[in-house]
């Protein structure tokens, strides 16, 4: 096995830190008032968003957390990440059946891509190479 990150595990700690600089945006705008709370609904999922500003500053800093200790290859992260994908795959099922109940094709689409990355996150990060790579101790180097 080696001591190399894995592809996959730079590209979900991208992707963690693509979306927490999005929620931290949308936190910006609603708190500037320059947005309503219902245009980041994408972002955090059922019905979440109504929770105001700190709920998208709590869930951006959750990601950056998760990135962080991806990145460092900290065991507990992979289960971390692994049970918000799932959360997130839970929030995400009633907005795409009222989607598809209203003939909605871009939320289809989109909650329907939301579902696919996170159901593939679960599954990469339940393979057994993933699994052994955070089982390593980590290099001095790292």
């Amino acid at each position: 096995m080696t001591t190399d990150r894995p592809a996959g595990i730079t590209a979900i700690i991208a992707l963690c830190v693509i979306v927490s600089i999005i929620a931290l945006a949308f936190a910006v705008l609603v708190a500037t008032g320059r947005t309503p709370l219902s245009a980041g609904a994408f972002v955090l999922g059922g019905g979440l968003e109504q929770l105001g500003p700190v709920a998208f500053l709590i869930y951006a800093a959750l990601l950056l957390i998760l990135a962080f200790a991806l990145w460092k290859r900290w065991r507990w992260a992979r289960q971390a990440t692994i049970a918000l994908a799932v959360a997130g795959i839970a929030l995400a099922a009633p907005a795409i059946s009222s989607a598809v109940m209203d003939s909605r094709l871009f939320a289809i689409a989109r909650e329907g891509l939301q579902i696919i990355v996170r159901v593939l996150i679960v599954f990469y990060l339940s393979q057994e190479p993933v699994k052994d790579w955070f089982a390593q101790p980590m290099r001095k180097d790292e």
